[in-house]
Order: structure tokens, then C-alpha cells, then sequence
């Protein structure tokens, strides 16, 4: 399993959960070998950073496409 890691650095808290699910979208279409997402609150340890989310994938060309695109 690939995990590609995505943060809301640079956007709101509020545009974040949108943000990341138009992401997983993306993924669901572009990559056969998407499998999931999950989205973790860290707020209350990160001085940075709301959310982290994970994206898991079987196929390491797809991870790096999605990262390309999304990062």
C-alpha cells in the first residue's frame, strides 16, 4: 500500500474538508487503484495544520500522478 499524505497549508479550515474530498473525487475517477482516504484533525497538535489526510494506493504510478497533481 502507497500513502500519499496531503495538508491544508495555504487554505482555509473551512475550505480543507472540500478540498480534500474534490482530491479523493479525483482519485476515485484518475487512479484504477485508488482505495481510500482519511482525513485526521490535528489542530490541537500542529501549529501549522488542521488536517492531514491519507490517500492509499495500490499502485505506486497512480500515487505518484495523484501527488503530482495535488501536492
Amino acid at each position: 500500500m502507497i500513502v500519499v499524505y496531503l495538508d491544508d497549508t495555504g487554505i482555509t479550515y473551512e475550505q480543507a474538508e472540500i478540498y480534500f474530498a474534490q482530491a479523493a473525487d479525483c482519485a476515485e475517477i484518475q487512479c484504477p487503484s485508488f482505495v481510500s482516504y482519511d482525513m485526521t484533525y490535528v489542530s490541537d497538535m500542529s501549529y501549522v495544520n488542521d488536517y492531514i489526510t491519507a490517500y492509499h494506493f495500490k499502485d505506486p504510478k497512480d500515487a505518484v500522478w495523484f501527488e503530482l497533481k495535488w501536492k
